[in-house]
């Protein structure tokens, strides 16, 4: 994976995280091999994973030359496709094969996992008799015309299709994180199909019911990604001062690493990272998304609805849940900003009204999470070993943002 399981915060590495212990639920051993690419918790690591199970990789940061910096920065004026793109090996080096193979001769898995495509060559280092799963977490085939498009400056990784393609046949197996990326991957791949792509969604943790408060305030938990940060801006600017207008003690809490990208407003409060998300979501009526871009699935909306909590998203911010859509989730039109002002309101409003979302939320999670679990047990039971004692390597192959 490009990122560890700990320390929490970010939605990839608790989707990371809840799938290692769905599976460790199951009774299957579990190693980690890591490459530190990011800041990471070892100590909380080696206590999740326990004693020989953790493997710290050697690697050395990737910086491109000055010269290409250079070249990419007057590309990317002239938005030419090449200036945003990388290989799709680019940030993974070989010395990573020997570290690989050197505990698959002394551990013998029967499966691998290896965390987004452009770590996808990890899967080359173990032998065909290994089942090789691919967890994508997102599409990444020429993901920066989505931010050129909206008009974001692009982040992190971007390839070709073609690039995108090749990393998915090295896998016996592709993991999509929801269903409208499977679909695209599979029509992608054509057939016949070199490798089966199924849908693995982010799985939740068990959590017990919130019970929403009844104070005039909304919450919104999340990282501090540009993505994250511009929705708030927006939202502060577009659809606060209409919600004010009925309510006029309105607030906005946030929660999460996000605080520190936000600029702060009036009547919004900043909660900071907190270590229960119970205890952030008790202290507000309604959840909100109010992203207008983004790929894979938006895992704080799906933990907001597990615990509970009535919940306003845009179209965006509901990616890959749209099956929910108006029955657990109250869904809007990206830019419908006095729309979105008039569902916190009326959710605020109503005490009978956030009960009936909040307990519909509640239900999708639980189904959510069902069909998912049951999904990646399916493919486990591919593995050699299904029916004795498996051992299963998670590959987290990590990447530095």
């Amino acid at each position: 994976s490009p990122v560890p399981t700990d320390a929490g915060g970010a939605g990839n590495r608790a989707r990371i995280a809840t799938l290692i212990e769905a599976v460790k639920a199951w009774g299957h051993e579990v190693h980690f091999a890591y490459i530190r690419m990011e800041p990471a918790d070892r100590g909380a690591m080696e206590a999740r994973f326990g004693q020989g199970r953790l493997h710290w990789l050697h690697y050395t940061l990737i910086r491109e030359s000055l010269a290409v910096q250079w070249l990419r920065r007057f590309g990317r004026l002239a938005r030419i496709d090449a200036a945003f793109m990388h290989r799709l090996d680019a940030w993974y080096q070989s010395g990573i094969d020997a570290q690989l193979r050197e505990l698959h001769q002394r551990l013998r898995f029967e499966v691998v996992c290896v965390e987004y495509v452009f770590m996808s060559k990890a899967l080359e280092a173990f032998p065909s008799d290994v089942l090789k799963l691919l967890d994508t977490h997102d599409s990444f085939g020429m993901r920066h015309r989505r931010y050129l498009a909206a008009g974001k400056k692009p982040q992190w990784f971007s390839t070709s299709l073609k690039a995108e393609e090749l990393g998915f046949k090295r896998a016996n197996v592709v993991m999509a994180i929801q269903s409208d990326e499977a679909r695209q991957f599979r029509e992608r791949l054509g057939l016949p199909y070199q490798c089966e792509v199924v849908e693995v969604g982010h799985l939740l943790e068990e959590v017990v019911t919130v019970t929403p408060a009844s104070s005039p305030r909304a919450i919104f938990v999340g990282s501090d990604n540009p993505i994250n940060s511009s929705a708030i801006d927006a939202f502060m600017a577009r659809v606060f001062p209409l919600i004010r207008k009925q309510i006029p003690d309105f607030q906005l809490l946030l929660a999460g690493s996000v605080c520190e990208a936000v600029k702060d407003y009036p009547g919004l409060v900043k909660l900071g990272f907190v270590d229960e998300l119970s205890d952030a979501f008790g202290q507000a009526a309604v959840n909100i998304n109010p992203v207008h871009m983004g790929t894979g699935i938006n895992i704080k909306l799906l933990d907001a609805m597990a615990y509970g909590m009535p919940c306003v998203t845009t179209i965006t911010g509901a990616r890959g849940l749209e099956r929910f859509g108006n029955k657990a989730l109250w869904v809007l039109q990206d830019e419908d900003y006095a729309g979105f002002a008039q569902a916190v309101s009326a959710l605020i409003a109503s005490a009978s009204l956030r009960e009936r979302y909040g307990n519909a939320a509640r239900a999708a999670a639980i189904q959510w999470n069902a069909s998912q679990q049951a999904n990646l047990r399916t493919l486990l039971t591919r593995a050699p070993a299904a029916q004795s004692n498996m051992r299963v390597d998670r590959v987290a192959l990590s990447e530095g943002r």
